[in-house]
C-alpha cells in the first residue's frame, strides 16, 4: 500500500514542503513510480529524519547516517538511534552499536544493568559453595567454631 505525499505529511506530522526538499537531496525518496507513492518504509525514515533534526543534528549529518544505514543493508526500522546532537549511534537487538557516522565504527555497548545482575549472581553462588564447604567442614569435626 502507497501513502501520497499528503498522507505521509499527515501520517508524519511533515509538511509538504519538507517532504520535498528531502526527496531534492536524495535523503527520502518515494519509488519513482508515482501510481504506488511513499512506503510503509519511507514514513518511519521520514519520521527518523524529522526525530532527528528535532534532536540538533544537521540535514548532511542525518544524510550521511541515514544513506550509510540503508547502503549497508540495515533494516532502519528495526534499529534505535541514539544521538547527542552530533553522533549518531545505530543500536540492533543484538546489542551491537554502529557508529552510522564513521563508516559503522563498532562503539562499545555495556549494558550495566546486566553486568550488576550477572556479577550478584556469581556472589549468590560463591558464598553458596563457601558455605556448602564450611557445612562440609563442621560435618566432619574440622571446624570447631567458623563465622
Amino acid at each position: 500500500m502507497g501513502f501520497t505525499a499528503g498522507q505521509a505529511a499527515r501520517l508524519t506530522g511533515c509538511s509538504l514542503s519538507q517532504l520535498s526538499s528531502w526527496e531534492q537531496i536524495g535523503l527520502v525518496v518515494p519509488p519513482t513510480d508515482r501510481m504506488h507513492g511513499y512506503s510503509f518504509q519511507d514514513l518511519v525514515a521520514i519520521r527518523v529524519v524529522a526525530s532527528l533534526l528535532d534532536a540538533g543534528l544537521s540535514l548532511a549529518r542525518i544524510r550521511r547516517a541515514v544513506h550509510y544505514l540503508v547502503e549497508s543493508g540495515e533494516d532502519v526500522a528495526s534499529l534505535a538511534l541514539v544521538t547527542d546532537g552530533d553522533t549518531v549511534w545505530a543500536c540492533r537487538d543484538d546489542g551491537e552499536i554502529l557508529d552510522a557516522l564513521r563508516h559503522g565504527q563498532l562503539a562499545l555497548f555495556l549494558a550495566v544493568d546486566r553486568v550488576t545482575a550477572d556479577l550478584e549472581a556469581e556472589i549468590r553462588a560463591f558464598d553458596a559453595e563457601r558455605q556448602e564447604f564450611v557445612n562440609g567442614l563442621r560435618d566432619n569435626g574440622t571446624v570447631a567454631d567458623a563465622t
